[in-house]
């Protein structure tokens, strides 16, 4: 059914985009790149999928998220939930997102104000209505799609739901009152429990575990960490994500470390999986950084199917992603 949370990909030719997270002049770049009009058309018939985590960080959400959902509701794209998206949706934010909400205090990075447009309050409503719209997966016979993580039992629990949000409240619900009964009391398990046990999570944010050690991401600390679960995905068809940069700018230790065995351009695991999510989202630090002359290393990406070919906004020529082995 078309209003399921999990959907068919399009058939055919697809360019399938990275997260954009309000990057809304790569977005155009890249487009123009991969040869689509400014209303979303190619001449070779292609369609586009987009992972998820279209806002927040950047500086123009509300014209990603225009430009994505005049898309996809034109038929000429797909798009499945980010976490961004999802907390938005459920009003769990973190620092963002200022550009929708005026209770919100701005973004700023190590305390200085990041620039973004805000939505107009027209608008506001409609950009929770499309959220609302969006499947947790896209799936065909050779391509699966999916935000964070897929997980075969995660998938078939939420296959022939149509809310999401209902879908979390009620799996959260649950697991609450599991815990409870079995006097869980251990924070950091109980948090770990509510990530991994709620399927509209574990899809849009990734199966997480105890850390070893504690360790700081921007001034928080944390006691626990992302799990590469790719390495144990073995289904056979092409699983395309986002949600896990790739790419670390000069001068930032990559503190989880899930790609440290991996180039940037190869395939995941035994699968193969693809994660195309190559922190376009930092731009914002590169902006800041003391002598920034306009060049960035965070890029947004496209893979191309089925040529398996990467095209990125700010390099001329495609890359073939490298086959794990």
């Amino acid at each position: 059914m078309a209003d399921t949370l999990v959907r068919p990909l399009f058939v055919g030719p697809v360019d399938l985009i990275g997260d954009v997270h309000g990057e809304a002049e790569a977005l155009r770049r890249l487009l123009w790149r991969l040869g689509y009009s400014g209303e979303g058309r190619h001449p070779e018939g292609r369609r586009l999928v987009f992972v998820g985590d279209l806002t927040d960080h950047g500086p123009d959400s509300p014209a990603v998220v225009g430009l994505v959902r005049r898309l996809v509701e034109g038929g000429r794209a797909q798009c499945v939930l980010g976490n961004h998206e999802f907390n938005i949706l459920a009003w769990r934010p973190k620092t963002e997102p200022s550009w929708l909400r005026d209770d919100v205090e701005p973004f700023r990075h190590e305390g200085v104000l990041v620039p973004q447009a805000k939505a107009e309050a027209a608008e506001r409503e409609a950009i929770l209505a499309f959220f609302g719209t969006l499947p947790l997966a896209l799936e065909r016979p050779d391509v699966r799609v999916v935000h964070a993580c897929w997980d075969a039992d995660m998938i078939e629990r939420v296959r022939h739901e149509s809310d999401a949000l209902r879908l979390y409240e009620h799996y959260r619900a649950a697991i609450k009152e599991g815990l409870r009964r079995d006097g869980v009391a251990d924070d950091l398990e109980r948090m770990l429990a509510r990530r991994n046990r709620n399927p509209v999570k574990l899809l849009t944010s990734g199966p997480a575990e105890r850390s070893p050690r504690a360790w700081e991401l921007n001034g928080t600390v944390r006691f626990e960490r992302r799990v590469a679960w790719w390495e144990h995905y073995r289904d056979g068809a092409l699983c395309v994500f986002g949600h896990y940069w790739r790419t670390t700018l000069p001068g930032e230790a990559p503190v989880e470390r899930l790609f440290e065995n991996s180039a940037p351009n190869e395939t995941l695991g035994p699968g193969p999986a693809m994660c195309i999510d190559y922190s376009v989202g930092k731009r914002y630090k590169e902006r800041l950084a003391p002598g920034f002359a306009g060049s960035f290393r965070a890029q947004l990406a496209a893979l191309r199917l089925p040529e398996g070919v990467l095209v990125f906004d700010n390099e001329p020529d495609p890359v073939p992603p490298a086959r794990r082995g």
